[in-house]
Order: C-alpha cells, then sequence, then structure tokens
C-alpha cells in the first residue's frame, strides 16, 4: 500500500483512539498552557509532575514569559540558557541554539504539538525570527527525544504552547515601550468568555536600530487568533493561528579575518504561519483522546539575490494522535501516531525553482510503572517510516529519491529518595534524516549516491534536592553521534562521515522566598569530532561555537509593589570557524574571549491594573559604529560579540507600560 494511504488510515484511527492524558484522568480536557509550573506536558506523552519524570525540562509560565520583556524567542532563550544560543550579530539576526552541545539542527521546535522546522533551510529554527504573540507557555527538555518527537531531535525539544481558557466577559491588556536604540513596540491582547468556550486575539509590534547604521531598523510582526470551546462535559476543541513577520538588517557582506564588506540597506526578510486544530476528550476514568491537524508555512528571501531568486518557501502539514489507557494508578500506557508531508522550494540557477518532498510517519508506544510509591519506570519505543525525493527545474539537476525506516527507544527510572531528594538515570537511542536542504543541493550537483541517515545513542542523569526555600540539582549527560551529515569543502558536497561525541555536567542552586530570591548555575560540557587526531577533536568544523564553560546568577526583591531583577550570564572561550588575525598579526584557531550579558529590571504595580518597568539590558556590550567594525577595533575583545566578526547588539534602556482591563 503506497505511504499516502497508510498515513490516511493510521491517523483516522489515532482520531479513533488518540489520546491526551492529563495528571488525574477524572478531570476535563484542558488546554496544555494551563498546567502549573510543576507539570511537565512535553518530557511524556502524557503530563506528569517534574518531580516524576526521567528526563531534564524546565518549564517558563506565563509569568515568567512576561517579566523577560522579551520580543521573540531567541530573547527569552539567552535568558534561559546562556552559552547554549548564539547569534551571528545584532538584534534579528540569526541564531543557533546548541542545546546540551548539540547542533541548531538536532533541535526540534514545536508550536502546540506541531513541528516548525524550516524544510528550506540548514535545519533548525531561528529563535529570533518567532515572535512570542500568544505564546503563555515554554518547555525546554534536554536531550535526544526521538523515542517522542522522531528524526531531527537528537539534541533536544523546546515545545511552544499558545494561550488557553479565558475568564467569561471581556479582558486583556494593552502594553507599549520605548527606548533608547530607536526601540518602540506595543502589545495588545483580548479575550472573551463564556460558559464552555472563549476566544482569543493578540498582537505585537516591535521595530529596533541594528547594532551600526543601518537604513532600515529591525522590526518584527506577530498576531494571534485562539478558539476553544468545550463539546460537552468530556471534549476540549482548540485552534490557534499566529502569522508573524521579521525584517532584520544585515549589512555585514563579507566578514573574513583580513576583510570585511559593508552595505546599509541589506536585509533578510522572513514570515511564518501557523494553523493548528486540536480535540482532546475523556472517556471514563481510563481514557484520554487527542487528534492534532496544523499547517505551518514559511516564506525566507535572503539578502544579496537578485529579484525573482530571493524566496525560500517551506511547507508542512502534520497530524498526530495519542491514545492513553490508565488502568490503574500507577500504570500508564500510550500509544501515538505522528505523519506529516513537508515540502521546499529553493531558487535553482539559472532560473525556475527547485523542489523537495519528505513524507514521515511514525508510531510510538510508551509506558509508565510506579512499583513502588518512590520509584517510577519509563519505557518508549517508536518506528519511523521515510521517504525524501527531489525534483529540480534548474540547469538538468539530477534526480534523487530516497527510503528509510528506523526504530528508537526510550529507558527512564525516577526515584524519590526521601527529604528532598530525587535521582533519575535515562538512555536509548535517536536518529535524523539527511536534511531536505542537504538532499537537493546534492541533487543539483549531481550526487546520485543517497546520505545516509544520523544516528546516536544517549544517556542523562540527575540529582535534586528541594527543602523549603532551598533547590539544588546536578544533571550530566553524555550522547555520541554517528554518520553526521557534513559539507565536504573538498569536493563540495554533503557526505556521511563525522562521528562526534558530546557531554556535559550542570549544576544549579537556588534560594527563593516570596520576598526575594537568589539562584546561581554552572556548565562545564564539550564536543569532540572522535575522526580528527586527538590534538585537534575539540576544534574541527564538526564542534566548533560550543562554549567549554557558562554560568550565571538570577535575583529579585519584591517589596509591596515594587520589584526588582536582575541576571548575569558568562560563557568563556571555544573554538571558531576560522582562526583570529588580531591587530598584532598573531594567528589563533581559537577564540580567548569571553562574553558577559548583564540585565536589570525594576517594576511597580502602580495599580492592580497599571504597571511600569524599566529595564537595562546588554549593559556590558559597547556601542560600535560602522569604521570601528571596518577597522576591527573590536576583534579581540571581551563582551563585544559572540560570534567572531558580528558586533552584538549595544546597551538599551527602556520603559515599557501595561493596562489590563
Amino acid at each position: 500500500m503506497e505511504f499516502q494511504r497508510i498515513t490516511l488510515l493510521l491517523a483516522l484511527g489515532a482520531v479513533l483512539t488518540a489520546a491526551e492524558p492529563v495528571p488525574d484522568p477524572a478531570e476535563k480536557p484542558k488546554p496544555k498552557a494551563e498546567a502549573g509550573a510543576t507539570v511537565t506536558v512535553t518530557a511524556e506523552a502524557s503530563p506528569i509532575e517534574v518531580a516524576k519524570t526521567p528526563n531534564p525540562v524546565k518549564i517558563l509560565d506565563k509569568a515568567l514569559i512576561e517579566r523577560s520583556g522579551a520580543r521573540t524567542l531567541g530573547d527569552l532563550l539567552a535568558d534561559l540558557l546562556p552559552g547554549q544560543i548564539l547569534a551571528n550579530g545584532g538584534v534579528g539576526t540569526a541564531a543557533s541554539i546548541f542545546l546540551g552541545g548539540a547542533r541548531n539542527q538536532d533541535v526540534v521546535v514545536t508550536l502546540d504539538g506541531i513541528r516548525l522546522t524550516d524544510a528550506s533551510g540548514l535545519g533548525g529554527v531561528n529563535p529570533n525570527s518567532l515572535a512570542l504573540a500568544g505564546i503563555e507557555r515554554i518547555e525546554v527538555q534536554s536531550g535526544p527525544c526521538s523515542s517522542r518527537f522522531g528524526s531531527d531531535a537528537m539534541g533536544g525539544v523546546i515545545a511552544l504552547y499558545t494561550a488557553g481558557a479565558a475568564a467569561k466577559g471581556l479582558s486583556g491588556e494593552v502594553g507599549e515601550t520605548v527606548g533608547t536604540q530607536g526601540i518602540a513596540g506595543a502589545r495588545v491582547a483580548t479575550a472573551f468568555g463564556w460558559n464552555r468556550g472563549w476566544v482569543r486575539a493578540a498582537f505585537q509590534g516591535t521595530r529596533e536600530d541594528q547594532a551600526t547604521d543601518t537604513a532600515k531598523p529591525f522590526r518584527t510582526t506577530g498576531t494571534f487568533l485562539g478558539l476553544g470551546q468545550e463539546l460537552g462535559e468530556n471534549h476540549l476543541l482548540t485552534v490557534s493561528y499566529r502569522n508573524a513577520y521579521t525584517g532584520v538588517p544585515i549589512p555585514y557582506t563579507s566578514v573574513t579575518p583580513t576583510y570585511r564588506g559593508y552595505q546599509a540597506d541589506r536585509e533578510s526578510r522572513n514570515r511564518n504561519e501557523q494553523l493548528v486544530g486540536s480535540l482532546r476528550s475523556v472517556f471514563g476514568s481510563d481514557w484520554m483522546t487527542e487528534f492534532t491537524l496544523g499547517h505551518v508555512l514559511q516564506n525566507r528571501q535572503e539578502p544579496g539575490f537578485p529579484a525573482g531568486f530571493s524566496a525560500y518557501d517551506s511547507r508542512r502539514n502534520q497530524a498526530m494522535g495519542r491514545v492513553t489507557w490508565t488502568p490503574a494508578s500507577t500504570v500508564r500506557v500510550s500509544y501515538g501516531v505522528d505523519a506529516y508531508k513537508e515540502s521546499a522550494e529553493t531558487p535553482a540557477y539559472p532560473e525556475g525553482r527547485d523542489m523537495g518532498e519528505g513524507r514521515h510517519l511514525g508510531m510510538d508506544l510508551e509506558s509508565s510503572w510506579e512499583p513502588l510509591a518512590l520509584l517510577r519506570i519509563l519505557g518508549a519505543v517508536r518506528q519511523q517510516w521515510d521517504h525524501q525525493n527531489f525534483v529540480g527545474t534548474g540547469t538538468t539537476p539530477a534526480p534523487a529519491e530516497a527510503s528509510s525506516s528506523h526504530a528508537t527507544w526510550k529507558l527512564g527510572i525516577n526515584m524519590l529518595l526521601g527529604k528532598g531528594f530525587r535521582a533519575y538515570v535515562s538512555g536509548g537511542s535517536a536518529f535524523s534524516l539527511p536534511l531536505l536542504s542537504a538532499v537537493m543541493y546534492n541533487a543539483t550537483s549531481f550526487v546520485t549516491t543517497p546520505l545516509n541517515r544520523e544516528e546516536s545513542t544517549y544517556s542523562n542523569a540527575g540529582l535534586t534536592w528541594e527543602q523549603g526555600p532551598w533547590s539544588a540539582k546536578v544533571e550530566a549527560s553524555r550522547t555520541n553521534f554517528r554518520h553526521l551529515v557534513f559539507f565536504d569543502l573538498n569536493s563540495y558536497i554533503y557526505a556521511n562521515g563525522n562521528d562526534v561525541r558530546t557531554q556535559g555536567l550542570e549544576t544549579s542552586a537556588g534560594y527563593r522566598t516570596p520576598a526575594w530570591g537568589l539562584d546561581g548555575f554552572y556548565r562545564n560540557q564539550e564536543a569532540r569530532d572522535l575522526t580528527q587526531p586527538k590534538a585537534s577533536q575539540l576544534g574541527a568544523p564538526a564542534v566548533v561555537r560550543r562554549p567549554f564553560n557558562s554560568f550565571g546568577f538570577k535575583a529579585f526583591a519584591a517589596m509591596g509593589a515594587f520589584r526588582v531583577d536582575g541576571r548575569w550570564g558568562w560563557f568563556g572561550p571555544r573554538y571558531e570557524n576560522f582562526g583570529y588575525v588580531y591587530p598584532t598579526g598573531s594567528v589563533l584557531g581559537a577564540s580567548t574571549v569571553h562574553f558577559n550579558d548583564v540585565a536589570l529590571a525594576a517594576s511597580w504595580a502602580a495599580t492592580k491594573d497599571v504597571s511600569l518597568t524599566m529595564r537595562g539590558e546588554h549593559l556590558l556590550q559597547p556601542r560600535v559604529t560602522v569604521a570601528d567594525w571596518q577597522n576591527r577595533t573590536q576583534d579581540g575583545k571581551n563582551d563585544a560579540y559572540q560570534i567572531f566578526g558580528f558586533p552584538a547588539q549595544p546597551r538599551t534602556f527602556t520603559l515599557e507600560a501595561r493596562y489590563r482591563f
């Protein structure tokens, strides 16, 4: 039976048996954004208390997102994951997520469960292209997640969830922000709720000058529309739509150790849309169901392309179903079906469009068992079938087509040791398909040998402690990646070859009361290309740009209507893509600079409906003129850039006013 018919039949079967579990099977189904701060809806197929899952996961709720003042997902992750997200320089520019030391393309980003990866790009999602309008919850799970999410999740998952139910009647808020560096922004969110449903709408718009002078500023807009309706006591239908546009000045036409080129009117433009619908149901106290359909569209116009050759298009249609059975309070079984079709179109030379397509079908089975009150065991397996093909319209490109199937697994154990201690360990396997853009590139280069899938095995372990206002955590991870696809600079094609090992150790501790709190963390990590001689393993092209050390602190103090927040993040030296040529003429293969990121915020709740917040961000970053950049006066200096040659956004000060109704 052909792939499409299998997909349709299994997705239809998932409608009849699919499931979305919640912590208490007797509860009504509810939006995932409403899960509490101690419950994860991403780490497992069933929502579960963080203290019971063997998966490393961080949760950001609505209050944390609002306090951050972040305009894009990239802004927010830079606060949450210092040293694991690096921007190419300046506001809105492309950022890479090295979650746990893995590559950007190893991190899956989802919206209400639907993938957002750009099939026409070099993998992963640029978090600076995603506005936060309508987003009320974000979960970050570190470590491979293929047994749940399939291909591409060898580094982890970042899950975004849109706003949930609204109180009866009309409510909402209006916010406005002004500041230095040409900052101006507005945000409007409104909701209307009734007895069994709600409708929500939100708009966000921001502009900000680039790190150096450009013809146009950075600007981003995002709109959101959400609808929810209970269908009787046991069914919930939700629909969400998001549309975001980003225009980013990228004036840096050439960045090498010896030459700098600048073009003030050069920029990129990106538009992405997502439409997601979900039906969640409860059947008695034992069964729960969910069926989700989603459509994702992304259009990207890169700088420097002539008219008619600048559009990169990515589309994805995805259907997911899940059924969960809870035969006893200590046992839960979940079965899921996930089918999606992705397509990509890129400019062809000298004319026309190159087109690629991928069709994917996955089925997973996850089960948990609590043989003792203090012990929980989690197991999961997944089988996925994939088919990729390419059709070109450029200069007689070679056809390409490949099919494969792959199984992955996970096993985890979580133990509550008493006196606030918890220990967990997990391990398994993961995989990634070659990027559709790499398949298309090789086809246009007349390469007929197919690229093999990438594979990995991993292990995670952690120990946490909570006692009153005190908390502490130690997490360790190691992942071995095999057959990674890389771009061969000798043959100028993509090929399999690199075997990479990443490992990390992260510790954190905190003290929190309603009046004040202090949290600190330290992370040590490395990535090694095991195909290279030992002396070169840390600086090979496959593993550069991962800082070896990072640490930071966050603190807050609250007194009545006033609150002050502060944070400091630091990440240190790492290898770059090419050597550094300093003004003295010395050439170094690795960066010796570090980067500090300091931010302060003070807020005042003037009334229960009106609040004011002052923020100072990037406080240690210098201002750089175009002449300074071209003369390379900041090369080799601390805090001036994250990626060599691209100046970081300088310090900014903003004032935000917010009115709630």
